[in-house]
């Protein structure tokens, strides 16, 4: 080994959030140019690890390191993490700092006055590892103190292992958002209108986020080399964290795992017509519904009503309900925001189970049903369901349809949701109550998507390749994964100029102004109501493409998202760990 590059992470083994997909995505790109001189450094979480990582036994040159860590407390499991490529990594079991907690929290306190007071778990068990992983890097480090080291961190919650100990290794420290410019967004504040004017600390006190956000600082301050993901955050972090980044790592994506546009072509009708199938079972037992020439709108995302922009989204579709004509194709808009359920609705769950029970009959009965129209058309008799069917077959049929049920409110949700839903509340302020004559009909699936959940029976990656159009209209995105990854799947997006994604767009290619595919709204510096209009009269705009439109959209958000492979971003890495070993 001549050299040793290590990347920790609270999402190495352990999904949370995008960092997970970052890391995972270019592990193998990084392994290529490394070989056995890179691994990853991440928490061992019992409930979590077993099912992305598997133990194997150490090379000799990190058993002494190991057992050495364990007269600390520190168990080390050596493996590799679960993904196509099996990138080698240590896991840290901190559980035995956990109670120590209070001690570690002093001790930032005394040493750089990170005030924790008012933190609670979320806080504690990252630092609890940081504490933990910093006693093993110094060992590992004085153990190969003969050649060059890098340490890469991700994040706050990886930040303070730099802090507790002086490490012997050259080290990145990369932040993807920052905790304050998260925390004002959510909170409903334009961080754009207050960004030059704030005192970052007093305002972190504010919102109740002091502790990870002077980790955050520190760290950013601390780190031989700083780095964010977009030119977005660079602006941001120059004044939140009070440091000018050295690097700009731009977040790639693997398009291996992604349809071919053969491919997407073939999903697309697949799944759309597996959507419509779904809408007409949830909706028809109230009224008639129109599905055959109809558009799936959508947004996916956390439930972060302001960040994600679905305050947004929901607003816009209420104008956009108010400007559909007659002409113009019927909108059903899905949600695909998980969120706090009481439970699957069991009418809509009882209506979906009568329609199949209903297909699954009339499939039976199909040989004869043809045999019947065969003989009705040549002898030009008068066609009835009464004659159609024999007597039983017709009472069969008719006592499957009775037990479908209705209420005196319309369906907007599959589960039954707590009265306070944000969501819930937004839709009906704004007058979306999926009534007969609304243009626009919302269906919000608060639950992870998946083939066996019910209800669509879809993975999410499946679902939004039945769909025409993905809405990420965010106020606050570093980058935007879920904007990328729809465009990726061939569907027409739209996304905002505060995204990371949209501005390193903007950088590197000519966009289409007929075809555009990926269309950005503003954001930065202007009011809701001017934002809500410019989105609903977008999607007003795709509603009324022609079908060839609509195709030459979909390869071209296709061709922009694939400038994002990790096969084009990776040499930004790439030249960060050229220069960090150089150093």
């Amino acid at each position: 080994m001549e050299k040793l590059l290590i990347e920790a992470s609270w999402e190495v083994a352990n999904k949370v959030g995008g960092i997970y997909t970052v890391i995972k995505g270019k592990a193998p790109y990084i392994q290529k140019n490394f070989n056995e001189e890179y691994y990853l450094l991440g928490p061992y979480i019992p409930e979590v690890s077993y099912l992305e990582f598997s133990q194997i036994t150490p090379p000799d040159i990190f058993k002494d390191v190991i057992e050495e860590a364990e007269k600390f407390g520190i168990k080390v499991y050596y493996g590799e993490w679960l993904i196509n490529s099996r990138p080698k990594c240590f896991l840290i079991d901190y559980s035995s700092f956990l109670d120590k907690v209070n001690a570690l929290k002093y001790e930032l306190w005394a040493n750089y006055r990170v005030d924790s007071l008012r933190t609670g778990d979320d806080y504690n068990h990252p630092i609890a590892w940081c504490r933990a992983s910093s006693i093993f890097l110094k060992i590992l480090g004085e153990k190969l103190s003969n050649i060059p080291k890098v340490l890469h961190l991700h994040e706050w919650l990886s930040g303070s292992i730099i802090l507790f100990e002086r490490l012997p290794f050259v080290t990145i420290f990369t932040t993807h958002a920052t905790v304050l410019g998260r925390a004002i967004s959510e909170s409903g504040g334009n961080l754009w209108e207050k960004l030059y004017s704030i005192k970052p600390d007093e305002e972190a006190y504010k919102y109740g986020v002091e502790a990870k956000h002077m980790i955050e600082k520190i760290t950013a301050k601390k780190a031989d080399f700083f780095t964010v993901i977009s030119n977005v955050l660079k602006t941001e972090t120059e004044i939140i964290l009070e440091r000018k980044p050295d690097f700009i790592l731009p977040n790639g994506i693997d398009i291996t795992k992604f349809a071919t546009i053969e491919e997407i072509t073939y999903l697309h009708r697949k799944n759309r017509d597996l959507i419509r199938d779904f809408i007409l079972y949830f909706f028809s037992p109230f009224y008639k519904v129109e599905v055959s020439k109809s558009l799936l709108y959508f947004i996916s995302g956390r439930k972060e009503i302001r960040n994600k922009g679905i305050d947004i989204f929901i607003r816009a579709l209420g104008e956009l309900n108010k400007k559909l004509n007659e002409k113009d194709p019927q909108i059903y808009a899905f949600i695909f925001v998980p969120s706090e359920t009481v439970g699957p609705d069991p009418l809509i769950f009882n209506n979906l189970n009568v329609y199949r029970n209903l297909e699954e009959k009339i499939e039976d009965l199909l040989p004869e049903i043809k045999g019947r129209l065969v003989h009705y058309l040549i002898h030009k008799e008068k066609i009835q369901s009464e004659t159609l069917f024999s007597k039983e077959e017709f009472l069969e049929i008719q006592q499957i349809i009775k037990q479908l049920k209705t209420s005196k409110t319309y369906p907007i949700s599959t589960h039954l949701l707590k009265p306070e839903d944000e969501i819930l509340s937004l839709l009906k302020t704004v007058g979306l109550l999926n009534k007969p004559e609304d243009k626009v009909k919302v269906i919000y699936y608060p639950i992870y998507l998946r083939s066996g959940d019910g209800f669509l029976n879809l993975s999410y990656e499946d679902a939004i390749s039945g769909c025409h159009l993905g809405v990420f209209p965010s106020l606050y995105e570093p980058w935007g994964y879920t904007p990328l990854e729809t465009a990726l799947s061939g569907i027409m997006t739209i996304t905002s100029d505060t995204t990371g994604f949209s501005d390193y767009l903007k950088t590197i290619t000519e966009f289409n102004s007929e075809y555009p595919g990926i269309y950005f709204i503003r954001r930065k510096n202007r009011r809701d109501i001017e934002v809500v209009e410019e989105l609903s009269e977008i999607m007003l705009k795709i509603a009324r493409l022609s079908r060839s439109a609509r195709i030459q959209n979909k390869l071209e958000a296709r061709r922009i998202a694939s400038l994002c492979s990790w096969d084009n971003l990776i040499k930004y890495y790439l030249d960060l760990y050229y220069v960090s070993f150089r150093k």
